[in-house]
């Protein structure tokens, strides 16, 4: 795999702080996966680039809309409506900044990538491993069951109070997956395409 697939280590260990910081925050609710993501996305990233690249973006994007829902829950307990477990109000503000930051780095070097995709010529393509097929069919698999399960459970995914919060972490957990899915079948169609042009 190229180099430039691998994420600085600035990156990297932002992902990880990210994933710690937000799994302090999260721990009284027991909502672990999206910072268990940052984690482990963090530190298998120089030995699987793309399943790690991966793993820190779907786990960024995906704790967006839990941390908003509980900043909201913050600034609520500021006006007496909600009460907070302490440990919440300590470690959410401090989540916010650094995903943030891991956001905007993020961003930054995706930005980088496309610029540089563009002005390079075209090299020899990688097959996709077996670990990133592996990593498809457990997210396609969980798209399924999240699906699935606003269709035959509308009640406990629509209750009035939750209706946007769940909608919005469904969608982007659900976006994650379809753009890990196109990403993945234009990586094995251009791997296709550039062994005719080059074995004709």
């Amino acid at each position: 795999m190229e180099q430039t697939d691998i994420f600085c280590a600035r990156i990297r260990w932002l992902a990880v702080a990210t994933g710690v910081a937000s799994a302090l925050a999260l721990f009284p609710i027991l909502d672990l996966l999206y910072p268990a993501l940052l984690i482990a996305g963090g530190f298998i990233q120089p030995r699987f680039p793309i399943t790690g690249k991966w793993l820190v973006w779907a786990g960024a994007a995906n704790l967006w809309p839990v941390v908003i829902v509980y900043d909201v829950m913050m600034f609520q307990d500021l006006w007496g409506k909600t009460k907070s477990p302490e440990l919440m109000v300590l470690t959410f503000p401090v989540t916010t900044v650094i995903l943030m930051w891991c956001s905007v780095e993020l961003v930054r070097d995706g930005v980088k990538r496309v610029h540089a995709h563009r002005s390079i010529p075209p090299v020899e393509a990688h097959p996709v491993s077996l670990g990133v097929w592996i990593l498809a069919m457990v997210l396609n698999l969980l798209l399924s069951w999240s699906t699935l399960g606003w269709v035959l459970a509308p009640s406990g995914y629509r209750s009035p109070g939750n209706f946007y919060s769940t909608l919005a972490m469904s969608l982007v957990l659900d976006l994650t997956i379809v753009a890990f899915d196109i990403s993945l079948i234009w990586g094995v169609v251009a791997t296709r395409r550039l062994r005719r042009v080059t074995n004709p």
